[in-house]
């Protein structure tokens, strides 16, 4: 917001300099984003009369004029349409410093020197200039004229010269949105006297203002006043007016637009002027838009509404976009003659959504979206009214109506006076603390009797703009912010650092991210979102469904709305899909590609309950095991990644976080190849699965080139089976005894389950079982295999006798015997 020193002065006395004014303010929380100097540059510039107007003696649209500033009195050749004699004008000299008049619209500013020429043979010895050339605008069809009463001969800077304000107005500030608003927060900060403008009162009702408005939703508008003005002359806004909207950033337009703009600058409070002749019933209707309905906005783009926008309407259609955009239909035109003055309160989410929805901000919208006192709409339709009176002389108020059911109430709020000590470590006299809170327009009163130990009470009544004060301690914020935070005095923080505490599930995640990547793994990051289709892929006929309970989920508590594409609906319940995609998208540029991501996936639960977020570890493998090299053995090279090489890379991990009771079994999850697939097992409870891709799901996500491996681990189930702490054990003292241990079992038996039956019988002595060799074929039966392990024998005070051995040996074997069925080859 641009706040025009002028202006400000009108209702407050500035002793303060510009910029020590903009330290005051942003020292306060309204904060001064720049200082802009008009008319700074503006030397050899000056106001001027036109005494002679002469035709120009070689040209039919140049003229000559007779141009008298004080001591300087000249002829300058001019082509401006609007000079006329006895006019005051800004005068320019021979090596004045202007900006080129004739630059086209948008283009870069350029600076020149005005310079003594002949114009067709005439000598011009100076420039009448219009707003562009002065750098005010981007009006160059005329020259600008300036009021009759301007001092002839006064340099302009100290005539038009001004001290700009650029303002950034916090959401919690809208009380500030305005000059009314900053000179209020001047005249606190510098003890100077606020003078508001003197408004005259409006007329309550008659000529029907009872019917003049209509509010459906008091809701979504507390309050909305209607005042018709008739017998008004719709033409050009005096040079004041323009002037103050030029320089607070707006352009002019008309004389009434312009009353609508400068109050809402002026008090914060936009309004917005329909032609009554051309409403429908001669009145509004404030309510919702129906879904569907159509509004063509004075833009003239057709916009489509919904239900959570609010219209204001005539007895037929909508007219406007509440608080945003009025329609094209019943602006104020050429002929208008009878103005309906619309000042409303809306709901600020209202505003909001509809300034979302069609990407349609506006300076109204801006003051409506921080949400606008009601008590303000009156004494803005009565400022507004006041001032068409002054720019249209004909003009009169002929009707006025005032919907406002639930009037808003002023707030109190205790301040215990203890609170000041305790929030800011330092006090004020009780006094000083009530009058800087009457400079801010509350009202006080001290309680002795209601203190609560720390002192007497300060009962603090809040005006009704103050939404934003709820609290003791948005009081004692209000006294510090004018007194002065540079007052406070500066001390060290006392107290103990707090002992940080890290989250062990990140520690956890971030050390299997370090075994992954030492395995020479590469960690890969998808975005959170996917979709039903993209799940649907991980199995062969489609219908996914999850490896740990075998069901689909609903993903009613997942779904998401207004998603930034297509095909991000749901948070994703697995790692897999994007796991496969990546992998695909790698593949197509490294004969070998080896990925793990490290993200939590999202399970639904209760419909208005908030998704299970559950760390899990996604791995996958596709290409070659090792290609060429000097060191690769004979026949290695090209062969593909397998079934194998995944689950050493999850047993690895398993020994590095040292977890107890690892086991595989067989799975049959359905995006896996049948019979290359295991589960994950870690103290009796599914973990995770893995294995080779089926090639009909592969397929689907484009690998057709070779085997696929892809694992998914549920980390906090993982991260339960690590053992709280590690027991070591000293290196053995006696030498340890191997023993090779072939055991006959059904087809059906996996091997983790042999070498557990071993180690289990062998407890305390067996440190070790790893199979070697499996073997089918004669003498072995049909439906059996055999399984070599290697088992390794110790104890730590001893060396294990031959009949020792001999009998961990008969253990072993009527252990296999009894739990598997199992027999050992002689």
């Amino acid at each position: 917001m641009n706040v025009p020193l002028s202006w400000l002065r009108d209702f407050v006395d500035v002793t303060l300099g510009p910029r020590e004014l903009a330290d005051r303010l942003t020292m306060a929380g309204v904060e001064v984003e720049a200082i802009h100097q008009i008319g700074a540059d503006w030397d050899k510039v000056f106001v001027g009369e036109v005494e002679r107007v002469a035709p120009h003696p070689n040209a039919d649209r140049l003229v000559l004029a007779t141009v008298a500033a004080g001591e300087h009195r000249l002829t300058v050749v001019t082509g401006a349409p609007n000079i006329a004699e006895g006019q005051r004008v800004a005068l320019a000299l021979v090596g004045a410093r202007l900006w080129d008049g004739h630059a086209p619209p948008g283009a870069e500013p350029k600076r020149i020197t005005l310079k003594a020429s002949a114009i067709r043979g005439v000598p011009s010895e100076g420039m009448v200039c219009s707003e562009k050339e002065l750098g005010l605008s981007e009006e160059h069809e005329g020259i600008m004229v300036l009021p009759p009463d301007a001092p002839v001969g006064a340099p302009l800077r100290d005539y038009l010269g001004d001290t700009v304000f650029e303002l950034e107005i916090t959401p919690n500030l809208v009380h500030d949105f305005s000059v009314l608003g900053v000179a209020r927060e001047v005249a606190a900060l510098t003890a100077a006297r606020l003078h508001p403008p003197a408004v005259p009162a409006l007329p309550r009702g008659g000529g029907g203002g009872a019917d003049l408005v209509t509010v459906e939703d008091p809701d979504l508008c507390p309050r909305c006043t209607a005042t018709v003005i008739e017998g008004v002359t719709i033409g050009a806004s005096p040079e004041w007016l323009k002037r103050r909207l030029t320089l607070a950033g707006l352009r002019p337009i008309n004389n009434i637009v312009d009353v609508t703009n400068y109050v809402m600058l002026e008090w914060g409070q936009p309004l917005h002027a329909y032609d009554r002749d051309r409403l429908a019933g001669g009145r509004i209707v404030v309510r919702r838009a129906r879904p569907g309905e159509r509004l063509e906005t004075i833009d003239h783009v057709e916009r489509v509404l919904d239900d959570r926008m609010l219209v204001i309407a005539d007895a037929e259609k909508p007219v406007g976009l509440a608080g945003v955009m009025g329609g094209v239909h019943s602006e104020i035109a050429d002929d208008t003659t009878a103005v309906l003055l619309e000042a409303a309160t809306f709901d600020m989410y209202a505003i909001r959504h509809a300034v979302q929805t069609f990407k349609l901000p506006s300076d109204a919208a801006a003051r409506f979206g921080r949400g606008l006192d009601p008590e303000l709409a009156w004494p803005a339709a009565e400022r507004a009214a006041a001032l068409i009176s002054e720019v249209c002389p004909g003009a009169r108020v002929v009707a006025t109506g005032d919907v406002y059911p639930r009037p808003v109430k002023e707030r109190v709020v205790d301040l215990p006076y203890g609170e000041l000590q305790r929030l800011l470590g330092v006090t004020f006299p009780i006094e000083r603390v009530r009058e800087v809170l009457e400079r801010l327009d509350f009202r006080v009163a001290i309680d002795e009797a209601a203190g609560d130990g720390r002192g007497p009470t300060l009962r603090v009544t809040a005006p009704t703009y103050r939404q934003d004060v709820t609290q003791a301690a948005d009081l004692v914020e209000e006294v510090i912010r004018v007194i002065g935070y540079d007052t406070l005095p500066a001390t060290l923080p006392e107290g103990r650092t707090v002992v940080p505490r890290r989250d062990p599930t990140r520690l956890f995640a971030d050390q299997v991210r370090d075994i992954l990547a030492a395995a020479g793994l590469h960690e890969i990051v998808n975005y959170s979102l996917t979709d039903e289709p993209a799940l649907d892929r991980l199995a062969p006929g489609g219908g996914w469904t999850t490896w740990w309970e075998g069901h689909r989920p609903s993903f009613d508590s997942t779904r998401l709305v207004n998603t930034l594409r297509s095909d991000w609906r749901i948070l994703r319940p697995t790692l897999m899909a994007d796991a496969l995609a990546t992998l695909a998208e790698n593949r197509k540029y490294r004969p070998s590609v080896r990925l793990f991501e490290v993200r939590p996936v999202y399970l639904p639960r209760a419909l208005d309950a908030l998704p299970h977020e559950r760390p899990t570890l996604a791995i996958a493998l596709a290409g070659e095991r090792a290609g060429r090299g000097l060191y690769v053995p004979d026949g290695a090279a090209g062969q593909d990644l397998d079934f194998f090489d995944l689950k050493g890379i999850v047993e690895a991990r398993a020994v590095r976080l040292h977890l107890e009771r690892v086991g595989y079994t067989p799975s049959d999850y359905a995006a896996f190849h049948p019979g290359r697939a295991a589960e994950l097992r870690a103290g009796g409870d599914l973990v995770g699965v893995f294995g080779e891709v089926h090639p009909a799901v592969a397929a689907g996500f484009g690998l057709t080139d070779g085997r696929v491996c892809l694992a998914e681990i549920d980390l906090e189930a993982l991260a339960r089976a690590v053992p709280p702490r590690r027991a070591f054990r000293a290196a053995a003292r006696f030498q340890p005894a191997v023993q090779d241990f072939a055991v006959v079992v059904d087809e059906a038996v996996p091997a983790g389950a042999v070498r557990e039956t071993i180690l289990t019988a062998a407890t305390p002595l067996a440190e070790s079982a790893r199979l070697f060799d499996i073997y089918r074929g004669e003498p072995i039966p049909a439906g059996k295999k055999s399984l070599a392990f290697e088992v390794t024998f110790a104890a730590p005070d001893r060396a294990l006798a031959d009949h020792e051995l001999t009998r961990l040996r008969e253990r072993i074997a009527g252990t296999l015997q009894k739990r598997l069925k199992a027999t050992l080859r002689a």
